[in-house]
């Protein structure tokens, strides 16, 4: 009779605890980039261009910014931060106009500045993976 001692992972259940910093801080970086080429993060969209008169008014008192910056406090001030239960997370900005770029108001178009991007998921799926295998072997 042959004996064979193996080791397999247990389930590490604190997966999520173990993973949520990394995980908002993903988000984080890429919405960042996503802004940074004035797209939606989750469908990779352009941004609407400002309106003609808008455009010159902007240009007049801060030449050269790109779209949704102007004092830069919804830019600068957005964070991405681990929610009440797994899975989810919560963002928050000083600007409280944020809510209007991201879903349009009167003529304003939508600009949606926050969201999962597709580029974050394989990302996520790997921190995930890493998290939930982070374990104590049991022998068997």
């Amino acid at each position: 009779m042959i004996k064979i001692k193996a080791s397999v992972p247990q389930f590490n259940e604190k997966w999520w605890d173990d993973s949520k910093g990394q995980l908002a801080k993903t988000l984080q970086e890429d919405n960042q980039l996503s802004w940074l080429k004035e797209q939606d993060p989750q469908t990779g969209e352009k941004w609407a261009p400002l309106s003609p008169r808008y455009k010159s008014w902007k240009e007049s008192i801060q030449p050269g910014l790109p779209i949704l910056r102007l004092s830069g406090t919804m830019l600068n001030s957005a964070r991405i931060r681990p929610g009440s239960g797994v899975g989810l997370f919560s963002a928050t900005t000083k600007a409280d106009y944020g809510i209007d770029h991201m879903t349009g108001k009167g003529r304003m178009p939508a600009r949606p500045w926050l969201g999962v991007p597709a580029s974050s998921t394989l990302e996520m799926s790997s921190i995930v993976a890493k998290a939930i295998s982070k374990s104590r072997y049991i022998r068997v």
